[in-house]
């Protein structure tokens, strides 16, 4: 009895949690969350924002960007973006809240992440006095929500925002000697 409790327990279980796959949005730079500028100040490098999901055909997307540590964008601008072939219509701008419409929906297939706008990014400060400078995917400041539609009916549905870091304060490492590495081993 025991053993068929459990197999219903497990059966019940693994399609929640299947199911339960949320949509993630961040700004990526080269497939990473992280920046480090190379070169001079103002030299420009590009952005890009990305819905990672493989669970909707997305049809819209509403966001804002935050720099928590910068709200007057003093030493991080967007100059310019470009749009996906399947971008269908744009309301508002990145800092005060940005609609984007695609159309074909934009479905996740294969790799599971679609790119929703890519940004022309310049840094206006070396990286030594902007260490782990943030910036936010959050909720559009009119609806309050960081949320998307999806076809075919346009329903709503919730969207994780993530936080991408320019200059990220690297983490030093320690020299050990080789018998010290060996004696973690005994």
């Amino acid at each position: 009895m025991k053993r068929v409790l459990l197999t219903v327990a497990v059966a019940l279980l693994i399609p929640s949690i299947l199911a339960a796959a949320p949509a993630n949005v961040g700004v990526y730079f080269d497939g990473s969350l992280a920046y480090i500028p190379t070169g001079d100040i103002g030299v420009p490098f590009v952005g890009a924002l990305y819905i990672v999901q493989n669970e909707h055909y997305v049809t819209g997307v509403e966001y804002c960007l935050v720099t928590p540590n910068d709200p007057a964008h003093a030493q991080f601008v967007i100059t310019g973006y470009t749009y996906p072939p399947s971008h269908a219509l744009t309301l508002g701008d990145v800092w005060s809240g940005h609609s984007v419409t695609y159309w074909p929906p934009l479905t996740g297939y294969p790799e599971g992440y679609d790119l929703l706008v890519t940004y022309e990014c310049r840094v206006l400060q070396p990286c030594s006095e902007m260490w782990d400078y943030p910036i936010v995917v959050s909720a559009h400041p009119d609806s309050g929500y960081l949320r998307g539609t999806y076809a075919p009916d346009h329903e709503l549905f919730e969207i994780t925002g993530l936080t991408s870091y320019i200059c990220p304060e690297l983490i030093g490492t320690e020299e050990e000697s080789w018998g010290a590495i060996k004696s973690m081993y005994r």
